[in-house]
């Protein structure tokens, strides 16, 4: 049986790479796709920044509530715009 609890640094940062290339993703095709495929990259990429960040990079105490505010903004605001795409996808 594999042991994981040593690996949290790496999926942290695969995580945070996942997140910069999603916002690269969404600013180099920002005049192609839609406005919802742009809010929901950007959402998620937020949302996988603020989360995995702090795992790696010691961050003040003062600003782990902010974070946590923006990190679950995004992710509410990720899924409200996967809803609309699939809404838009499967009703139009």
């Amino acid at each position: 049986m594999a042991r994981f609890h040593d690996h949290g640094d790496k999926v942290a940062y695969f995580f945070i790479a996942v997140g910069v290339y999603l916002l690269l993703r969404a600013f180099a095709e920002a005049k192609v796709s839609s406005l919802t495929v742009e809010l929901l990259y950007v959402s998620i990429a937020i949302s996988l920044l603020t989360s995995n960040v702090p795992r790696v990079v010691d961050v003040p105490l003062h600003l782990a509530y902010p974070l946590r505010c923006v990190e679950l903004f995004s992710f509410l605001l990720a899924v409200a715009a996967f809803f609309l795409l699939c809404a838009r996808r499967f009703l139009l």
